[in-house]
């Protein structure tokens, strides 16, 4: 059983970046589903590193869609994205050094992070960046390559 179901509410309105969230959460899931199966250490560590790994590939486009359309927030909503890159290299690096297994405490952090963050500060992005692109401002691209 998922640890996210995904739900629409979830959904910023900026499709590419709505794929990203959906595939975050998939991993998360599958993250959580190691946890739950009680599969080796190696299993669970493998899927948190694609976790992560995608997170920041995700974070990089996210921010240069913002730069693209002059948010305000980004600033803002960029040390989020470093303070939460920050605190999950602590996670895997305890993880790695076999100092502190992946909890539920790990997961359910992971979890709350992740839904607050897509359903407040991308929401926000989100509503902006429809407002920018509705308004007819020209050289917005809204697509991730």
């Amino acid at each position: 059983m998922p640890i996210v179901a995904w739900d629409d509410c979830l959904l910023t309105g900026l499709q590419p970046i709505d794929q990203h969230h959906r595939h975050l959460v998939d991993l998360l899931n599958k993250t959580y589903d190691a946890f739950v199966d009680r599969s080796p250490e190696s299993d669970v560590g493998t899927v948190l590193e694609e976790l992560i790994d995608y997170a920041t590939y995700h974070f990089a486009q996210e921010e240069r869609m913002m730069a693209e359309t002059g948010y305000p927030e980004r600033a803002d909503h960029m040390k989020e994205h470093e303070r939460f890159a920050s605190r999950v290299g602590e996670i895997q690096r305890d993880f790695v050094k076999g100092s502190a297994p992946i909890s539920l405490e790990v997961i359910s952090f992971l979890k709350n992070w992740l839904i607050n963050h897509i359903s407040d500060t991308d929401s926000r992005f989100g509503k902006f960046a429809a407002a920018k692109t509705s308004s007819g401002v020209s050289g917005v691209v809204l697509s991730l390559d």
